[in-house]
């Protein structure tokens, strides 16, 4: 392994080990393009080949991946940490300044689907705030087509579905 791309690895166990939520794949990519430290291809292989060392774990929903440090991933931080400059400690500390309030939102948000066992597909919407579950529910469609559909629309549709939730309640 080259130096650079070590680099490149302690720097991303560095990142999701600062953040108290998940990142998204599109995160910590637009972290490493932000800074002009490497490409999209590049960071795709650096966290691809963070989660085959189970140095960090990811989640796959509908729409797409997060990406959470591990214990061994802490570890193996502990261990480079010095390889971290303070211009990198500095580009993330930034990072998490200017963009951490969007990104929690962001990933506040999620959806998913999977197939149900009597046919058609479970659909789970989640909303929270900080660690609170806001609104959290599953429900069942006929076809993977709507299922994508809904997990699509969730995202920038949620305030108006939770909205009108609580006025028909109310």
């Amino acid at each position: 392994m080259s130096e650079v791309n070590l680099i490149y690895k302690i720097t991303a166990l560095c990142l999701l080990s600062k953040a108290d939520f998940a990142l998204s794949n599109k995160q910590v990519t637009e972290f490493f393009i932000s800074e002009n430290y490497t490409d999209y291809f590049n960071i795709q292989q650096i966290l691809n080949d963070l989660v085959e060392s189970e140095m960090i774990a990811a989640e796959q929903t509908a729409n797409e991946t997060t990406y959470k440090i591990t214990a061994e991933g802490l570890d193996t931080l502990s261990l480079f940490q010095e390889r971290i400059t303070e211009s990198i400690e500095e580009d993330i500390k930034n990072f998490f300044k200017e963009n951490g309030l969007e990104m929690r939102k962001e990933n506040s948000v999620t959806s998913n689907y999977y197939p149900s066992t009597t046919g058609g597909y479970y659909v789970h919407l989640h909303m929270a705030e900080e660690t609170r579950s806001i609104m959290d529910f599953t429900f069942h469609v006929s076809s993977e087509e709507q299922a994508k559909s809904i997990c699509t629309n969730w995202r920038s549709n949620y305030e108006n579905a939770y909205i009108t939730l609580l006025e028909q309640l109310m």
